[in-house]
């Protein structure tokens, strides 16, 4: 696990492109007759859609964690879209400025990311950090409040208390997400550590890793291509996005 910062864009290794393509039909028989069924015919069965996202929402990840012992604790990280200016712009700053070595200079202009993470338990199910930690993944600078402890630095990953909420604030650069220090070029998610959190859990495994888009993320190319590419680590993990 290293420190999320400002990185530079690795170049695809290809542009993935999804071509569909349209099943043959049969050509028609002129002096075939059509054939009255005498049964209707079973309507297909609709297949589940998720709930649009709220407007303000780029993106949700959603996965589970199950420890050696069996317990399960479901994730979801929601990230907003960038702002302007956050609801408590001044107290931020003055944290990320007493956390956060150079934020400031870090990009040409600045916007603001937050995000919410949540950890909920299987009902009679308890987690104890014997039974593993999980770290999350955050853009830029994040600053932490809420039911987590710091991992290895502050104003980097953190490390979720299970089950509770906790709540980050990261500026990143404004403009456009796919370009450098743009929301799109960093990872979000979670993976796995040693009870120690200093080394990678043989014992914690992630199921249903899954990430939904938002509205608010259409102007990414690359945000775009992430559902398809989850990086898990032999299920160890659940991230999607760039680089760290």
């Amino acid at each position: 696990m290293r420190r999320s910062g400002v990185l530079a864009i690795a170049a695809f290794a290809g542009v993935l492109a999804l071509t569909a393509c349209a099943p043959a039909h049969p050509a028609h028989s002129s002096g075939a007759k059509p054939v009255k069924s005498r049964h209707a015919t079973p309507s297909a069965t609709p297949t589940p859609t998720e709930s649009p996202l709220p407007s303000d929402v780029l993106f949700q990840i959603t996965a589970v964690a199950t420890a050696p012992d069996g317990s399960a604790a479901t994730f979801i990280e929601t990230v907003k879209a960038p702002v302007e200016r956050t609801e408590h712009q001044s107290g931020d700053e003055t944290t990320l400025d007493q956390q956060c070595e150079g934020w400031r200079q870090a990009f040409p202009t600045i916007q603001y990311l937050e995000a919410t993470v949540t950890s909920t338990l299987k009902p009679g199910d308890t987690w104890s950090d014997d039974d593993g930690r999980i770290a999350i993944d955050m853009a830029g600078y994040p600053i932490w409040n809420g039911d987590q402890e710091p991992y290895q630095q502050l104003c980097a990953t953190a490390l979720a208390v299970i089950p509770g909420t906790a709540h980050a604030v990261s500026p990143v650069a404004g403009g456009k997400p796919d370009a450098i220090g743009g929301w799109a070029v960093f990872r979000y998610g979670f993976s796995a550590v040693g009870a120690d959190g200093a080394a990678a859990s043989d014992g914690v495994s992630f199921t249903r890793c899954h990430l939904q888009l938002g509205d608010a993320a259409t102007s990414s190319i690359f945000a775009s291509t992430w559902a398809a590419h989850p990086e898990t680590d032999g299920g160890a993990a659940c991230k999607f996005g760039g680089t760290s």
